[in-house]
């Protein structure tokens, strides 16, 4: 045991590579087998060591060592060990935090920020599927009749389109689609015999703010089906929607 090779042999002592303490709490221990194993605790600082006691009897029989020689090679032994064990603490497991990158220890934070943004933005994005506390229906119209005015006087905008902005009612709704989809943007009555054109609540935010590209593609499909109803939506008509969407938003401010 350490502490008794100590007291008897004062040239060398087993001391806390931490603190320096020469005075330890010493546990002992019994493999299944038979080893033993022995944990020393300091008394000042609570460093410890672990390690496995030999059967110095033998190891004295074997080598022809005396016992005081061996005694003192062991403590040696034992205090590079525990120097080396407290090294490898300090690097390895007492990192201090000022060497940590600075965005690790907000990470957490971060991601709870973008979590909790990308919750508001699909709550915003999906309230027309509830009925809102707050909304003005007319205020609606007025935004899309205004986008409605800028398209007639975009130059690259159809002229067939221009026609059926001045000819057919287009106004704002929340009905049910009459589709019932989950999510619809506009209708424009063609296959139903309505002569109007319907623009749905999901083109604007919760707020009241029109979602300019969305509103815009709509009011462009929409008119599109009123101008060439047999297209229905093959590619052709998905060609030209989305071309002249791209004019119009090019030119519109």
């Amino acid at each position: 045991m350490p502490s008794a090779i100590a007291s008897q042999n004062e040239e060398v002592k087993l001391h806390c590579p931490s603190c320096a303490e020469k005075n330890f709490g010493i546990v002992a221990m019994t493999g299944k087998d038979g080893e033993r194993f022995v944990k020393i605790h300091c008394h000042n600082c609570k460093e410890h060591l672990f390690f496995q006691a030999p059967e110095f009897k033998q190891i004295l029989s074997q080598t022809g060592e005396t016992q005081e020689n061996w005694e003192t090679e062991q403590i040696k032994s034992l205090q590079l060990e525990w120097e080396e064990w407290l090294k490898w603490k300090q690097r390895h497991l007492n990192k201090p935090d000022s060497r940590k990158p600075l965005f690790s220890k907000y990470a957490q934070w971060l991601l709870a920020l973008l979590l909790a943004g990308s919750a508001l933005f699909f709550i915003l994005d999906r309230w027309h599927l509830l009925d809102p506390l707050v909304e003005n229906p007319e205020a609606r119209q007025q935004q899309i009749m205004a986008y409605a005015e800028v398209l007639l006087e975009v130059p690259c905008f159809p002229s067939i389109l221009k026609v059926k902005i001045r000819t057919v009612p287009i106004r704002y709704t929340r009905e049910r689609p009459v589709h019932k989809n989950w999510i619809q943007y506009g209708e424009a009555g063609v296959y139903w015999g309505e002569e109007q054109i319907k623009i749905h609540r999901s083109n604007f935010w919760f707020f009241g703010w029109p979602k300019k590209s969305q509103l815009v593609n709509t009011l462009v499909h929409e008119l599109r089906h009123r101008s060439n109803p047999e297209l229905g939506h093959n590619p052709k008509f998905m060609e030209l929607v989305e071309k002249d969407t791209q004019c119009a938003l090019k030119n519109l401010k």
